[in-house]
């Protein structure tokens, strides 16, 4: 395993930290899901470009999924992976991800997960790095960080509206004391929050939300809202994905519900480079098919890897999507145990006019082609960023946990447009799909959304020096609030 690293003295330590260039070691350690580990692959390497080293922590097949780095970026990047138990009950071999489990099985990944506490422990002990910034699942990270001297923070990957309607304060999530118990209850502001807004869920989301799908395993530890409870609790400080420019009244509220330093670390924005450097071929073939398209006329769907979407949603998306007249370029890409099925025909009938890929692609370097005139989206936050960061409005079709939050923010900030739905049942028809993708994409109507988008991206989303700035606060206090050996 890692062997034990003998304890530097407190003269050594002490001289080492008043060296105005001492660079920090951060260790990042995110949840297994891909979309929690690319932003923190994106933050490690901002962190890296200033000169200091990272080690990025995970399982071993999860970090050979990781986009590759350009060596020419000659970032110190370490990356570390503790293997999971080898035996757990109902976990299929080899899986070390969400998407390689069926929604009903991420009980079971949580279990598995919570096996790599010890040697997690002694890679900490062996390597004592300044910082060790941790997911919100990691509720057995602080206590071994705190006993071993490592400072702490959590990193969250979403809005900080979304953490706040959903968690709200950590001693309601540990105790089990959210108030609110019925359909009813969520679709209105929860009691902790003392301002109007319309970032709530409808009725059809709130029950979707309340029956989310758990494994068959018990324990208080494998639940997310007990979990994520005593992770913010352990803390020192909550580093989160989102900027003032957002959400200034959020970002405050959470600072004030958790009694924490809360660090806004900017968007993350999307950039060309963050796609896979090993797949060239990939995006040269995308690229030939975007090329022959007239500028900003091409809509791109892609719902992600980790929501679960029903055949009759799929179907429905598809039905629009051949309606709206539009060229369209669609990636499906569906959780383990969950198969594609698309209304019969349609693939000939939109053959040369659409393009449907159900294997990964270059997400950034599509969405930044000059042919791209929409996103279809199911608004996971880093979806989200990653369109607006190249100005592209938004067509959202939100489906469950943070998505319909996240929409109803960015609804109201006229960058994109609902696919409407009954409030009642969620369903919709194809036909609303049709319009709203062309409302957003073509249509004069549709103009303040494409103009807002545009504009949000110079000023906000792909501003590259206001983002910066907002890692570069981070980083400067973790070199200000190193731990004292």
């Amino acid at each position: 395993m890692f062997k034990q690293q003998k304890r530097v003295s407190f003269k050594v330590v002490m001289m080492k930290m008043a060296e105005p260039n001492h660079k920090l070691h951060v260790a990042v350690f995110p949840w297994l899901a891909l979309g929690h580990m690319i932003p923190y692959l994106q933050l490690s390497k901002l962190i890296a470009t200033k000169g200091h080293t990272v080690t990025f922590i995970s399982t071993p097949r999860n970090i050979s999924r990781l986009p590759k780095t350009p060596s020419s970026d000659n970032l110190s990047i370490n990356f570390v992976s503790l293997p999971l138990p080898n035996a757990v009950d109902n976990l299929p071999e080899n899986a070390e991800s969400t998407t390689d489990v069926p929604e009903t099985h991420i009980g079971y990944l949580k279990k598995a997960f919570d096996g790599l506490s010890e040697s997690f422990s002694e890679f900490l002990q062996a390597s004592q790095p300044d910082w060790i910034v941790h997911d919100i699942l990691h509720y057995w990270v602080p206590p071994i960080a705190e006993k071993l001297g490592v400072r702490r923070a959590i990193f969250c990957t979403f809005t900080a509206a979304s953490i706040i309607i959903i968690n709200g304060p950590s001693s309601i999530m540990i105790h089990g004391r959210d108030p609110r118990k019925t359909v009813e209850d969520l679709v209105a502001p929860p009691p902790w929050v003392p301002f109007e807004t319309n970032i709530v869920y409808r009725p059809f989301e709130a029950r979707r939300f309340m029956e989310y799908p758990t494994a068959g395993v018990t324990g208080a530890e494998l639940n997310d809202n007990y979990r994520t409870g005593l992770t913010y609790a352990g803390t020192e400080v909550i580093a989160i994905r989102t900027c003032m420019e957002l959400e200034p009244e959020w970002i405050q509220l959470l600072s004030k519900i958790h009694g924490k330093t809360v660090i806004p670390i900017g968007l993350l924005p999307a950039t060309t480079t963050d796609d896979d450097a090993d797949d060239e071929k990939t995006w040269l073939d995308i690229r030939e098919w975007l090329d022959t398209q007239r500028a900003k006329s091409v809509v791109y769907a892609a719902l992600g890897t980790e929501v679960s979407v029903s055949d009759k949603e799929i179907q429905g998306l598809a039905q629009g999507l051949e309606l709206c007249g539009l060229p369209f370029f669609w990636t499906i890409r569906k959780r383990a145990g969950a198969s594609v099925v698309l209304p019969d025909g349609f693939e000939e009938r939109v053959k040369g006019r659409g393009v449907i890929r159900t294997e990964w692609a270059p997400q950034a370097r599509i969405l930044s082609h000059g042919s791209i005139g929409g996103f279809v989206t199911h608004c996971g936050w880093g979806s989200a960023v990653e369109g607006l960061s190249f100005g592209v409005p938004l067509i959202m079709f939100p489906c469950n946990l943070d998505q319909p939050l996240v929409a109803r923010m960015l609804a109201g900030m006229n960058i994109g447009l609902e696919i409407p739905r009954d409030e009642r049942d969620g369903s919709f028809t194809s036909a609303s799909v049709a319009e709203t993708i062309r409302l957003v994409v073509v249509e004069e109507e549709g103009k303040i959304y494409r103009d807002t988008a545009k504009s949000m991206q110079k000023k906000v989303f792909g501003n590259k020096r206001l983002q910066d700035q907002y890692v570069d606060s981070f980083i400067k206090f973790m070199e200000n609030h190193r731990a004292e050996m």
